[in-house]
């Protein structure tokens, strides 16, 4: 694959991938509050089981069988020992007080009801030990995939300094976009209009790959990228292929790890973060919303940084001069909608600035 990126070939690597991050941290959390509901479910589920057995005449009918149910759930999703535990007052539910026949005043035989107390234990046994087993093997494989997910951190904060060693400014210029990045991507998560698709996981990555937007100003001729004066046209051409150069070191590196979901959010940002609403940016002139939603924010970040940041070949801006810029792109160069979240919430990334 040559540093042009088509867009048919784009996608057939990402697919539409960037809204499934997901984060095994974010999963365990979920697990405990749903465990939590399912023990609490389960005994009031048991109690209604009880009820139906009275009401229908007794342990003599087959609904006895139903405790079969809560004890499973109660097993799979707190282990065996609160399984055996749940079988036992399922057991006592259905034991000793509760009659054989209702309707004949008929009640069960010690041995009977025992019997049902050992059964009901020995399946809270078996289906905990399982439970118990995969659990563990969860436990393990969250375990690894934290001590990836911090060797990842390494990675790209390694091809960060590798990109800050070409230019002194872009170290402070990333450091400052992620902060901004993050609260923009913040204020987004409570419009309806993203609730289902920003959450912490996604404003916990993005956060992160924005780092990777300039990486592929590593392969800029140092007479380009530290140019004092105004780019030429054939030197601006050159400039804008670090677009291409870094998601196509990210795309190359996905291939060996394809399941690896934070690798989308950074090739979106770095193949895209220059693209413009109205399709006149670069590489491939996307426009509107087939930009991806995490460009979007990192395209007017990534201005507002520029702008207020002195630069060899350009005096910095005022936080004030910068708004009116940016404001002036909206529907033009920047998503409208987007935009309208970060001017209303422009005294943040003004501190974020000046607090730098």
């Amino acid at each position: 694959m040559g540093k042009n990126l088509s867009l048919k070939k784009y996608r057939s690597f990402l697919g539409n991938e960037e809204f499934k991050m997901i984060n095994r941290g974010n999963i365990i959390k979920k697990i405990k509050l749903n465990n939590r509901f399912l023990l609490v479910f389960s005994y009031f589920f048991s109690i209604f089981i009880a009820f139906l057995v009275y009401f229908t005449g007794g342990t003599s009918r087959v609904y006895a069988n139903l405790m079969y149910i809560p004890i499973a759930i109660v097993s799979s999703s707190q282990g065996k020992k609160q399984g055996v535990i749940h079988a036992v007052i399922s057991g006592l539910l259905v034991g000793p007080l509760m009659p054989l026949d209702v309707e004949a005043n008929i009640y069960q035989q010690p041995i009977n009801w025992l019997m049902r107390v050992l059964i009901y234990s020995i399946i809270a046994l078996v289906v905990g030990f399982f439970a118990d087993y995969r659990r563990e093997e969860f436990e393990e494989i969250s375990k690894k995939d934290q001590e990836l997910s911090e060797a990842k951190m390494a990675t790209i904060y390694s091809l960060v300094k590798l990109a800050e060693s070409r230019d002194d400014s872009t170290g402070a210029h990333i450091e400052r976009v992620a902060l901004f990045t993050e609260t923009l991507t913040n204020e987004l998560r409570k419009l309806e209009k993203y609730k289902n698709y920003i959450d912490e996981d996604y404003v916990e990555n993005i956060s992160k790959a924005c780092a990777l937007h300039d990486i592929g100003k590593v392969g800029i001729p140092d007479s380009i990228l530290l140019k004092p004066g105004k780019l030429t046209q054939e030197e601006f051409e050159i400039m804008k292929t670090h677009t291409t150069i870094g998601a196509k070191t990210l795309l190359d590196v996905r291939k060996k790890y394809p399941h690896n979901k934070f690798l989308v959010l950074g090739i979106h940002i770095t193949n895209f973060h220059h693209e413009k609403w109205d399709g006149t940016g670069y590489p491939m002139g996307l426009k509107g919303e087939k930009i991806p939603l995490s460009a979007r924010i990192m395209a007017i970040v990534d201005v507002y940084d520029a702008l207020r940041t002195e630069r060899t070949y350009k005096k910095a801006y005022s936080h004030e001069e910068s708004m009116k810029i940016i404001e002036e792109g909206k529907g033009v160069y920047f998503d409208p909608e987007i935009l309208e979240v970060f001017l209303a919430n422009e005294s943040k990334f003004k501190e974020i600035y000046n607090n730098f």
